[in-house]
Protein backbone atom coordinates (compact mmCIF):
# COMPACT_ATOMS: atom_id res chain seq x y z
CA UNK A 1 0.00 0.00 0.00
CA UNK A 2 1.35 3.42 -0.81
CA UNK A 3 0.87 5.77 1.97
CA UNK A 4 0.36 9.29 2.01
CA UNK A 5 4.40 10.23 2.69
CA UNK A 6 5.00 8.54 -0.38
CA UNK A 7 3.64 11.20 -2.41
CA UNK A 8 5.59 14.01 -0.52
CA UNK A 9 8.77 15.33 -0.75
CA UNK A 10 10.87 15.48 2.77
CA UNK A 11 12.99 17.73 1.23
CA UNK A 12 17.44 17.11 1.26
CA UNK A 13 18.79 17.75 5.09
CA UNK A 14 22.10 16.88 6.32
CA UNK A 15 23.04 15.36 9.80
CA UNK A 16 19.70 13.61 9.87
CA UNK A 17 19.74 9.36 10.46
CA UNK A 18 18.58 8.02 7.52
CA UNK A 19 18.66 4.16 6.06
CA UNK A 20 18.10 3.59 2.10
CA UNK A 21 16.39 -0.19 1.16
CA UNK A 22 16.63 -1.22 -2.49
CA UNK A 23 14.52 -3.39 -3.24
CA UNK A 24 14.92 -5.45 -6.02
CA UNK A 25 11.52 -6.57 -7.30
CA UNK A 26 10.15 -3.05 -8.35
CA UNK A 27 13.82 -1.22 -8.33
CA UNK A 28 12.64 1.32 -6.13
CA UNK A 29 14.55 2.91 -2.88
CA UNK A 30 12.99 2.82 0.24
CA UNK A 31 14.03 5.76 2.34
CA UNK A 32 13.87 5.35 6.17
CA UNK A 33 14.03 7.32 9.31
CA UNK A 34 16.82 5.54 11.47
CA UNK A 35 15.45 7.82 14.33
CA UNK A 36 11.49 7.35 14.46
CA UNK A 37 12.37 3.83 12.32
CA UNK A 38 9.67 5.07 9.67
CA UNK A 39 9.18 4.87 5.79
CA UNK A 40 9.34 7.62 4.59
CA UNK A 41 8.89 7.20 0.71
CA UNK A 42 9.98 4.49 -2.24
CA UNK A 43 11.23 6.49 -5.03
CA UNK A 44 12.30 4.62 -8.40
CA UNK A 45 15.68 5.17 -9.62
CA UNK A 46 15.84 2.54 -12.27
CA UNK A 47 18.73 0.45 -10.37
CA UNK A 48 19.05 -1.60 -7.39
CA UNK A 49 21.77 -3.29 -5.34
CA UNK A 50 22.28 -6.35 -3.41
CA UNK A 51 24.81 -5.20 -1.65
CA UNK A 52 25.97 -1.64 -1.56
CA UNK A 53 29.27 -0.30 -0.13
CA UNK A 54 27.31 0.10 3.86
CA UNK A 55 30.85 -0.64 6.13
CA UNK A 56 32.04 3.15 6.26
CA UNK A 57 31.23 6.30 5.21
CA UNK A 58 27.87 5.68 7.28
CA UNK A 59 28.51 6.79 10.27
CA UNK A 60 27.01 9.85 12.28
CA UNK A 61 30.22 11.67 11.58
CA UNK A 62 30.11 11.23 8.05
CA UNK A 63 29.12 13.52 5.53
CA UNK A 64 29.56 10.94 2.33
CA UNK A 65 26.97 12.22 -0.25
CA UNK A 66 27.24 8.99 -2.19
CA UNK A 67 25.62 5.54 -2.48
CA UNK A 68 27.84 2.54 -4.29
CA UNK A 69 25.72 0.15 -5.87
CA UNK A 70 26.72 -3.26 -7.41
CA UNK A 71 24.95 -3.60 -10.28
CA UNK A 72 25.78 -5.72 -13.31
CA UNK A 73 28.57 -5.29 -15.37
CA UNK A 74 30.26 -2.72 -12.76
CA UNK A 75 28.96 -0.64 -10.03
CA UNK A 76 26.80 2.80 -9.81
CA UNK A 77 27.07 6.34 -7.77
CA UNK A 78 23.82 7.43 -6.95
CA UNK A 79 24.03 10.89 -5.31
CA UNK A 80 21.91 10.96 -1.77
CA UNK A 81 20.36 14.08 -1.83
CA UNK A 82 18.63 14.05 -5.22
CA UNK A 83 18.81 9.76 -5.59
CA UNK A 84 19.95 10.44 -9.12
CA UNK A 85 23.07 8.58 -10.82
CA UNK A 86 26.44 10.10 -10.81
CA UNK A 87 28.37 7.78 -11.90
CA UNK A 88 28.69 4.05 -13.57
CA UNK A 89 31.96 2.25 -13.91
CA UNK A 90 32.36 -0.97 -15.49
CA UNK A 91 34.87 -3.36 -14.27
CA UNK A 92 34.20 -6.47 -17.63
CA UNK A 93 32.86 -8.73 -14.40
CA UNK A 94 29.02 -9.62 -14.22
CA UNK A 95 28.86 -9.54 -9.91
CA UNK A 96 30.95 -7.34 -8.11
CA UNK A 97 30.62 -6.57 -4.34
CA UNK A 98 32.27 -3.03 -3.92
CA UNK A 99 33.52 -1.65 0.24
CA UNK A 100 34.30 2.28 0.18
CA UNK A 101 37.48 2.49 2.44
CA UNK A 102 37.15 4.55 5.92
CA UNK A 103 38.95 7.45 4.49
CA UNK A 104 35.94 7.51 1.98
CA UNK A 105 38.83 8.38 -0.81
CA UNK A 106 38.52 4.61 -2.77
CA UNK A 107 36.04 1.99 -3.47
CA UNK A 108 37.71 -1.27 -3.49
CA UNK A 109 35.65 -3.62 -5.65
CA UNK A 110 35.94 -7.96 -5.76
CA UNK A 111 34.63 -9.07 -9.33
CA UNK A 112 33.89 -12.27 -10.49
CA UNK A 113 33.44 -14.51 -8.08
CA UNK A 114 30.44 -16.87 -7.48
CA UNK A 115 30.09 -20.36 -6.10
CA UNK A 116 28.43 -20.94 -9.15
CA UNK A 117 31.99 -20.68 -11.34
CA UNK A 118 32.59 -23.92 -13.44
CA UNK A 119 34.69 -25.90 -10.91
CA UNK A 120 36.99 -27.23 -13.89
CA UNK A 121 36.26 -25.28 -16.67
CA UNK A 122 37.76 -25.55 -20.56
CA UNK A 123 39.49 -22.01 -20.58
CA UNK A 124 39.89 -19.83 -16.92
CA UNK A 125 39.09 -16.81 -16.91
CA UNK A 126 41.30 -14.21 -15.39
CA UNK A 127 39.02 -12.20 -11.79
CA UNK A 128 40.32 -8.97 -10.51
CA UNK A 129 40.41 -6.64 -7.59
CA UNK A 130 39.18 -2.96 -8.71
CA UNK A 131 40.42 0.09 -7.04
CA UNK A 132 38.15 2.99 -7.61
CA UNK A 133 38.65 6.98 -7.22
CA UNK A 134 35.38 7.73 -4.68
CA UNK A 135 36.03 11.09 -3.51
CA UNK A 136 34.04 13.05 -5.44
CA UNK A 137 35.93 16.17 -4.69
CA UNK A 138 38.61 14.83 -6.90
CA UNK A 139 39.36 15.14 -10.45
CA UNK A 140 39.57 11.91 -11.19
CA UNK A 141 36.24 10.70 -9.48
CA UNK A 142 34.92 7.21 -10.78
CA UNK A 143 37.93 6.44 -12.61
CA UNK A 144 39.62 3.17 -12.06
CA UNK A 145 42.80 3.85 -10.36
CA UNK A 146 44.30 0.47 -9.81
CA UNK A 147 43.65 -3.10 -10.78
CA UNK A 148 44.99 -6.61 -9.85
CA UNK A 149 44.05 -9.50 -12.27
CA UNK A 150 43.60 -12.49 -9.14
CA UNK A 151 44.03 -15.62 -12.17
CA UNK A 152 40.77 -18.27 -11.18
CA UNK A 153 40.89 -17.24 -8.23
CA UNK A 154 37.07 -16.08 -7.78
CA UNK A 155 37.35 -12.98 -5.41
CA UNK A 156 33.80 -12.47 -3.62
CA UNK A 157 34.30 -10.41 -1.10
CA UNK A 158 36.12 -7.40 -0.15
CA UNK A 159 35.96 -6.07 3.35
CA UNK A 160 38.18 -3.27 5.33
CA UNK A 161 39.78 -2.84 8.74
CA UNK A 162 38.93 0.83 10.58
CA UNK A 163 42.76 1.87 9.72
CA UNK A 164 42.14 1.65 5.81
CA UNK A 165 45.17 -0.16 5.22
CA UNK A 166 44.41 -3.46 3.77
CA UNK A 167 41.30 -5.16 2.27
CA UNK A 168 40.22 -8.63 2.68
CA UNK A 169 39.16 -10.93 0.03
CA UNK A 170 37.72 -14.24 -0.01
CA UNK A 171 38.97 -16.24 -2.99
CA UNK A 172 35.96 -19.00 -3.21
CA UNK A 173 38.06 -20.58 -6.14
CA UNK A 174 41.27 -20.35 -4.74
CA UNK A 175 40.54 -21.47 -1.07
CA UNK A 176 42.19 -18.44 0.59
CA UNK A 177 41.93 -15.15 2.26
CA UNK A 178 43.68 -12.52 0.20
CA UNK A 179 45.20 -9.30 1.67
CA UNK A 180 45.28 -6.53 -0.44
CA UNK A 181 47.14 -3.46 0.44
CA UNK A 182 45.06 -0.36 -0.79
CA UNK A 183 48.24 2.01 -1.34
CA UNK A 184 50.32 0.50 -3.12
CA UNK A 185 47.13 -1.51 -4.55
CA UNK A 186 48.81 -5.11 -4.81
CA UNK A 187 48.61 -8.50 -3.11
CA UNK A 188 50.62 -8.64 0.33
CA UNK A 189 49.50 -12.30 1.67
CA UNK A 190 47.19 -14.89 0.47
CA UNK A 191 46.39 -17.18 3.81
CA UNK A 192 44.98 -20.76 3.32
CA UNK A 193 41.59 -21.45 4.80
CA UNK A 194 42.24 -24.79 6.28
CA UNK A 195 40.16 -27.58 5.85
CA UNK A 196 36.60 -28.57 5.22
CA UNK A 197 34.22 -29.72 7.82
CA UNK A 198 32.72 -32.45 5.08
CA UNK A 199 34.54 -34.36 2.25
CA UNK A 200 34.05 -31.39 -0.05
CA UNK A 201 36.04 -27.75 -0.23
CA UNK A 202 35.48 -24.74 2.27
CA UNK A 203 34.81 -22.73 -0.10
CA UNK A 204 35.07 -18.97 1.93
CA UNK A 205 32.71 -16.60 -0.35
CA UNK A 206 31.79 -13.28 1.92
CA UNK A 207 33.27 -11.73 4.74
CA UNK A 208 32.94 -8.78 7.32
CA UNK A 209 35.83 -6.93 9.29
CA UNK A 210 35.09 -5.69 12.51
CA UNK A 211 34.84 -1.84 13.07
CA UNK A 212 37.47 -1.90 16.10
CA UNK A 213 39.81 -3.75 13.89
CA UNK A 214 40.74 -7.65 15.38
CA UNK A 215 38.53 -9.60 13.90
CA UNK A 216 37.67 -10.75 10.75
CA UNK A 217 34.53 -12.94 10.17
CA UNK A 218 34.46 -15.49 6.97
CA UNK A 219 31.49 -17.17 5.49
CA UNK A 220 32.02 -20.28 4.23
CA UNK A 221 29.94 -22.95 1.46
CA UNK A 222 31.54 -26.33 2.60
CA UNK A 223 30.96 -27.77 -0.22
CA UNK A 224 31.38 -27.70 -4.31
CA UNK A 225 31.77 -24.91 -6.66
CA UNK A 226 28.77 -24.67 -9.83
CA UNK A 227 25.14 -24.42 -10.28
CA UNK A 228 24.32 -27.84 -9.34
CA UNK A 229 27.23 -29.75 -6.90
CA UNK A 230 26.89 -33.20 -6.47
CA UNK A 231 27.77 -31.95 -2.33
CA UNK A 232 25.61 -29.34 -1.56
CA UNK A 233 26.75 -26.49 0.67
CA UNK A 234 26.13 -26.98 3.85
CA UNK A 235 28.26 -23.36 5.31
CA UNK A 236 29.97 -22.39 8.32
CA UNK A 237 31.16 -19.43 9.51
CA UNK A 238 34.87 -18.80 10.30
CA UNK A 239 36.30 -16.52 12.86
CA UNK A 240 39.76 -14.80 12.22
CA UNK A 241 42.41 -12.52 14.10
CA UNK A 242 43.26 -9.81 12.26
CA UNK A 243 45.20 -7.96 14.87
CA UNK A 244 48.27 -8.62 12.56
CA UNK A 245 46.07 -7.38 9.47
CA UNK A 246 49.18 -9.17 7.02
CA UNK A 247 48.43 -12.44 8.97
CA UNK A 248 44.87 -13.47 9.55
CA UNK A 249 44.68 -16.47 11.80
CA UNK A 250 41.16 -18.43 11.40
CA UNK A 251 40.66 -18.79 15.66
CA UNK A 252 37.09 -21.01 15.32
CA UNK A 253 34.64 -22.02 12.92
CA UNK A 254 30.99 -22.87 13.59
CA UNK A 255 29.27 -25.57 11.86
CA UNK A 256 25.75 -26.36 11.63
CA UNK A 257 26.84 -29.27 14.48
CA UNK A 258 27.64 -26.28 16.62
CA UNK A 259 24.24 -24.51 15.73
CA UNK A 260 23.90 -22.97 13.08
CA UNK A 261 20.17 -23.20 12.10
CA UNK A 262 21.46 -22.79 8.05
CA UNK A 263 24.25 -21.85 6.10
CA UNK A 264 25.34 -17.99 6.54
CA UNK A 265 25.46 -15.78 3.80
CA UNK A 266 26.74 -12.57 4.81
CA UNK A 267 27.51 -10.85 8.62
CA UNK A 268 27.72 -7.59 10.34
CA UNK A 269 29.78 -7.22 13.02
CA UNK A 270 28.92 -4.96 16.48
CA UNK A 271 30.26 -1.69 17.42
CA UNK A 272 32.86 -3.22 20.19
CA UNK A 273 33.23 -6.65 17.98
CA UNK A 274 31.82 -8.76 21.06
CA UNK A 275 28.61 -9.88 18.69
CA UNK A 276 27.86 -10.84 15.37
CA UNK A 277 24.68 -11.53 13.62
CA UNK A 278 24.87 -13.77 10.49
CA UNK A 279 22.16 -13.59 7.88
CA UNK A 280 20.57 -17.47 7.22
CA UNK A 281 17.54 -17.04 4.86
CA UNK A 282 16.85 -20.75 4.81
CA UNK A 283 17.10 -20.42 8.32
CA UNK A 284 14.87 -17.50 8.26
CA UNK A 285 16.31 -16.04 10.72
CA UNK A 286 19.06 -13.88 12.01
CA UNK A 287 22.20 -16.24 13.87
CA UNK A 288 23.55 -14.17 16.42
CA UNK A 289 27.25 -15.43 17.88
CA UNK A 290 29.79 -14.39 20.34
CA UNK A 291 32.81 -13.32 18.71
CA UNK A 292 34.86 -13.64 21.57
CA UNK A 293 33.58 -17.69 22.64
CA UNK A 294 32.93 -18.40 18.83
CA UNK A 295 29.83 -19.85 19.95
CA UNK A 296 25.95 -19.38 18.81
CA UNK A 297 23.86 -17.62 21.41
CA UNK A 298 20.64 -17.37 19.37
CA UNK A 299 18.54 -17.10 16.33
CA UNK A 300 16.17 -13.94 15.97
CA UNK A 301 13.13 -14.48 13.69
CA UNK A 302 12.61 -11.70 11.01
CA UNK A 303 9.82 -13.03 9.28
CA UNK A 304 10.96 -14.18 6.14
CA UNK A 305 14.63 -14.71 4.02
CA UNK A 306 17.43 -12.57 4.68
CA UNK A 307 20.96 -12.21 3.01
CA UNK A 308 22.40 -8.53 3.90
CA UNK A 309 21.81 -5.80 6.56
CA UNK A 310 23.34 -2.87 7.63
CA UNK A 311 23.72 -1.02 10.48
CA UNK A 312 21.69 2.44 10.93
CA UNK A 313 24.06 5.31 11.75
CA UNK A 314 24.93 5.50 15.59
CA UNK A 315 25.21 1.75 15.26
CA UNK A 316 22.60 1.11 17.67
CA UNK A 317 20.72 -0.32 15.39
CA UNK A 318 20.77 -3.12 12.40
CA UNK A 319 18.82 -3.09 9.77
CA UNK A 320 17.28 -6.14 7.77
CA UNK A 321 15.77 -6.42 4.80
CA UNK A 322 13.49 -9.56 4.82
CA UNK A 323 13.01 -10.46 0.87
CA UNK A 324 9.94 -12.99 1.18
CA UNK A 325 7.93 -10.59 3.89
CA UNK A 326 8.67 -6.91 1.62
CA UNK A 327 9.70 -5.48 5.40
CA UNK A 328 13.00 -4.16 7.23
CA UNK A 329 13.55 -5.81 10.45
CA UNK A 330 14.98 -3.50 13.23
CA UNK A 331 17.09 -5.32 15.57
CA UNK A 332 18.19 -3.45 18.41
CA UNK A 333 21.97 -4.32 19.17
CA UNK A 334 21.67 -3.73 23.08
CA UNK A 335 18.80 -5.88 23.49
CA UNK A 336 19.15 -8.45 20.58
CA UNK A 337 15.43 -8.09 19.81
CA UNK A 338 13.88 -7.48 16.70
CA UNK A 339 12.35 -4.08 17.83
CA UNK A 340 10.16 -3.04 15.01
CA UNK A 341 9.35 -3.84 11.30
CA UNK A 342 9.14 -1.44 8.67
CA UNK A 343 7.10 -1.71 5.29
CA UNK A 344 9.91 -1.71 2.24
CA UNK A 345 8.92 -2.36 -1.44
CA UNK A 346 9.33 -5.49 -3.26
CA UNK A 347 11.85 -8.18 -2.50
CA UNK A 348 14.23 -5.60 -0.61
CA UNK A 349 17.46 -7.36 -0.59
CA UNK A 350 20.38 -4.79 0.46
CA UNK A 351 20.59 -1.84 2.67
CA UNK A 352 22.77 1.26 3.43
CA UNK A 353 22.89 3.90 6.10
CA UNK A 354 23.45 7.82 5.48
CA UNK A 355 22.85 10.84 7.03
CA UNK A 356 21.39 12.86 4.11
CA UNK A 357 17.65 12.78 3.48
CA UNK A 358 17.20 12.99 0.20
CA UNK A 359 14.97 15.32 -2.03
CA UNK A 360 13.17 13.46 -4.80
CA UNK A 361 11.29 14.63 -7.69
CA UNK A 362 7.94 14.20 -8.30
CA UNK A 363 8.53 11.81 -11.03
CA UNK A 364 10.80 9.47 -8.74
CA UNK A 365 7.32 9.40 -6.67
CA UNK A 366 4.90 8.86 -9.02
CA UNK A 367 6.98 6.11 -10.94
CA UNK A 368 7.61 4.49 -7.35
CA UNK A 369 4.01 4.39 -6.39
CA UNK A 370 3.47 3.06 -10.21
CA UNK A 371 6.16 0.28 -9.14
CA UNK A 372 4.66 -0.34 -6.29
CA UNK A 373 1.46 -1.10 -8.10
CA UNK A 374 3.21 -3.43 -9.78
CA UNK A 375 3.30 -1.18 -13.29
CA UNK A 376 6.42 -2.44 -15.32
CA UNK A 377 8.69 1.05 -16.30
CA UNK A 378 12.15 2.42 -16.29
CA UNK A 379 14.92 0.42 -17.82
CA UNK A 380 15.35 -1.62 -14.59
CA UNK A 381 19.03 -2.26 -13.57
CA UNK A 382 19.90 -5.56 -12.53
CA UNK A 383 22.47 -6.52 -9.94
CA UNK A 384 23.70 -10.12 -10.55
CA UNK A 385 21.84 -12.68 -9.25
CA UNK A 386 22.86 -15.69 -10.62
CA UNK A 387 20.40 -18.53 -10.22
CA UNK A 388 17.78 -15.94 -8.83
CA UNK A 389 20.36 -15.83 -5.42
CA UNK A 390 21.95 -12.13 -5.34
CA UNK A 391 24.94 -12.97 -3.51
CA UNK A 392 28.08 -14.56 -3.89
CA UNK A 393 27.59 -17.98 -2.09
Amino acid sequence: MVSATDCLSQGSTEGVPTVFVFNNGDRTVSVIDAEADERLENAFIDTTASFPANQYGTSLDSAYDGLWLNVNGGVRAVDQHTLEGIERVETGYEPNYPNLTPDEKHLIVASGGTTTLDPEPDEQETHAIVRIDADRGSDEFGEVTGKVETEYTGPCDATLGPDGKYAFVPEIANETVAVFSVDPFEIVERVDVGDPVGDAKVLPFMGMASFEGETLLVENGEGELGTDPAIPREGSESIWDISDPTTPVERERITRDDGLPAAPITSEIGPDGEIAYLFTPDGESVTVIDCETGTVEGDLDVGGRSIAGAWGPAREKLYVPVQTANHVAVIDHAERAVAATVDAGASPTGAVAGTIRPDTDTSQRVRGSLAALGVDIGEQEMANCPDGHCYCG
